[in-house]
């Protein structure tokens, strides 16, 4: 699939393309330095299923295709299933987890809520269907059914030390948390945000859902429904990640967790994985706002200093004398204080 194309153009007044594709293993980055009209002029354009020809080569720690050639395919030879990403885990045992969650809710109130939203045939199958996110975790077919029930089972092992989790509002919390997914995200030809995601997004979709269905519910509890919507509402935990409200019930705050650390690890793998493709350790990860090592333990390289042993005895073989605490009896000055404190702002 012929994710993006961008026309850039050269100091010397030429042109190149680059190109984006993608199937099911991945993506990978293309350059054409020539014979990239039919990429200019549109008669082949992004979501095209392409054929192409080129040389696969590594760049700045990634795999990158100097490309020769691209013909369009028809699409009636191919499966698009086969060109977008889907989970690794086997579908079937992850719907099979799912529903075994739904099924340990004793709540008949809870339990028929959570039935009548996923017992609907097109929107089970959507929600099987429809990725977590665009990129950050996830992002691939199944990817929601799969951090579902990730997140629902951190949830549950957390509440295993805090006998006061009400557990069948921690299960059907974490069942429904994302399930405005579905209408966020589109999945046919690319993984991308439909126009409903991007105006509203997932949290107010989902808090809208409960209260409708819990409207054709007769007689639904009232608490029940606004303590299933505050989990809703404030499980990305914080104002500025697009939570309306913070966690404020030890259901929701362990929902946030949960959700935060299936998110995380799940960006961590994926980053790991793909360095160890090309054997490489080190890449930024937006959702860290760092660097993360993605190496195998080998590839870290301690400088020679720590493995050099001396030949003087070591600090063991002479007690330490307890510090008192005043500077000048200890014989530091102002500047060897400051070498012993961590700067903040390295991380």
């Amino acid at each position: 699939m012929l994710q993006d194309v961008q026309i850039r153009n050269r100091k010397d007044g030429t042109s190149f393309a680059t190109i984006v594709l993608r199937d099911a293993t991945g993506k990978i980055t293309g350059i054409m330095w020539d014979n990239f009209e039919s990429l200019r002029n549109q008669t082949i354009k992004v979501n095209d299923v392409v054929q192409v020809t080129g040389d696969v080569q590594k760049f700045q720690n990634k795999l990158q295709m100097r490309v020769t050639r691209v013909s369009r395919v028809n699409e009636s030879d191919v499966l698009l299933n086969d060109l977008l990403p889907s989970t690794p885990f086997p579908v079937e045992e992850l719907k099979k987890e799912f529903r075994g969650y739904l099924a340990q809710i004793r709540d008949k109130d809870l339990k028929r809520l959570v039935q009548r939203i996923f017992d609907d045939p097109k929107r089970w199958d959507a929600f099987c269907k429809a990725p977590s996110a665009v990129s950050m975790h996830q992002g691939y077919l199944g990817g929601l059914l799969e951090h579902t029930v990730f997140v629902t089972r951190n949830a549950l092992r957390i509440a295993e030390n805090y006998p006061q989790v009400n557990r069948d509002l921690l299960v059907a919390g974490a069942l429904l948390h994302d399930i405005g997914k579905i209408a966020e995200f589109e999945y046919e030809r690319q993984i991308a945000y439909t126009d409903v995601g991007r105006l509203i997004g997932h949290i107010p979709i989902g808090h809208a859902l409960i209260e409708v269905e819990c409207s054709r519910i007769p007689n639904f509890p009232a608490n029940k429904k606004i303590l299933i919507q505050h989990m809703i509402l404030s499980h990305h935990g914080h104002l500025e990640f697009g939570s309306p409200k913070r966690p404020k019930t030890l259901e929701a705050i362990i929902l946030h967790h949960a959700d935060l650390l299936d998110a995380q690890i799940s960006n961590y793998l994926e980053i790991a994985g793909n360095l160890q493709k090309v054997g490489a350790k080190w890449e930024y990860s937006p959702m860290f706002e760092r660097y993360i090592f993605g190496g195998t333990p080998d590839m870290l390289q301690a400088p020679p200093t720590l493995l050099e042993t001396s030949s003087q005895s070591s600090e063991l073989d002479h007690p330490v004398r307890p510090r008192s605490g005043n500077r000048a009896e200890e014989g530091l000055s102002k500047d060897d204080l400051l070498g012993l404190v961590e700067d903040p702002l390295e991380e």
